[in-house]
């Protein structure tokens, strides 16, 4: 791919490309590694980081770059798809209120924007954020408390407890309740929680899909949220339910199984987004203590967004 004349058209064949290629769950498990270093970019837009810069660490526009003082090298930038937004009104009926307007943004289009990784730019030092390398046990405590806030605001419970089968947890959504096993370590019970929190997120018995859709869709889903969350946090999951993931995609489309991993994609990153934003807000507040928002601690442990990321 040209770096010189490319079109949005390009960056779309090129992100379409590299989708088709994907066979196996490292493959997928690669961009959710991306997904947790850039966590304001949407899925089509981390594939094509990726794709273009494997190693990139820490990745903004030229704007961005000036602001903290450095230059960009502009012939080693990354293409990137940004949306073409228009403003809509849309009319909304509220009875007897009458009619209520409101503006929506609508996206009619795609052009090419550029951003550059640290390595591309030259400039005094500056300290960049970036995930620990691995999670301490005091911050997956406190990545608990803020999974259970977002969880109880969902209107979910979490009981901790023997979940009476070999299972690490469940989500009985009869009863608005999250179930983690209660012999888990800190770093697998918070995993398992993440995990459970995505399915309450993404999932419902009432979804339309629920009786025939792939069981294995659910599955991937909520372990590529809480994959991409733990990473951002420097706690790393196993891929062994990605194994499939080609599979399930031909399975749901045999046409067009690229198209399923990419609406899948979309959806996962846009759950890990909200919920590194939500518990990022709690790990960076005041760090003293705060009150319990569950009945049980956890048990004893084992041995600057871009914000010109697009949404695509």
């Amino acid at each position: 791919m040209g770096k010189e004349q490319v079109q949005a058209e390009d960056l779309h064949r090129a992100l379409d490309a590299e989708v088709s290629k994907l066979q196996i769950g490292s493959d997928w498990a690669r961009w959710l590694d991306v997904a947790a270093l850039f966590p304001t970019y949407g899925f089509g837009n981390l594939v094509l980081i990726n794709l273009q810069m494997p190693q990139a660490s820490w990745v903004a526009s030229a704007r961005q770059w000036e602001q903290l003082g450095r230059r960009v090298k502009p012939a080693q930038g990354i293409r990137i798809l940004k949306p073409i937004c228009v403003q809509t009104a849309v009319a909304e009926d509220c009875g007897l209120d009458g009619v209520q307007v409101s503006v929506e943004d609508q996206v009619i289009g795609f052009r090419v924007g550029v951003v550059y990784d640290v390595t591309a730019t030259v400039g005094p030092p500056v300290h960049l954020p970036r995930p620990p390398v691995c999670l301490d046990v005091t911050v997956a405590r406190r990545l608990w408390d803020g999974l259970a806030r977002d969880v109880a605001a969902d209107g979910f419970a979490i009981d901790v407890r023997p979940t009476g089968d070999a299972s690490e947890g469940f989500t009985d959504y009869g009863a608005n309740r999250v179930v983690i096993a209660d012999h888990l370590d800190d770093f697998r019970a918070v995993a398992r929680l993440a995990h459970e929190v995505s399915h309450v997120r993404m999932h419902s018995p009432a979804d339309p899909d629920a009786a025939t859709a792939c069981m294995g869709i659910h599955q991937v889903e909520a372990e590529s949220v809480a994959y991409v969350l733990l990473a951002r946090h420097g706690l790393s999951l196993d891929t062994e339910s990605f194994d499939d993931i080609a599979g399930w995609a031909r399975q749901v489309d045999a046409t067009d199984p690229g198209e399923v991993i990419k609406v899948t994609g979309a959806r996962v990153i846009n759950t890990a987004r909200q919920l590194i934003e939500s518990t990022d807000k709690y790990l960076n507040a005041d760090r003293t203590p705060l009150a319990p928002v569950q009945a049980r601690a956890l048990g004893s442990a084992s041995p600057a967004p871009d914000a010109d990321g697009p949404a695509l």
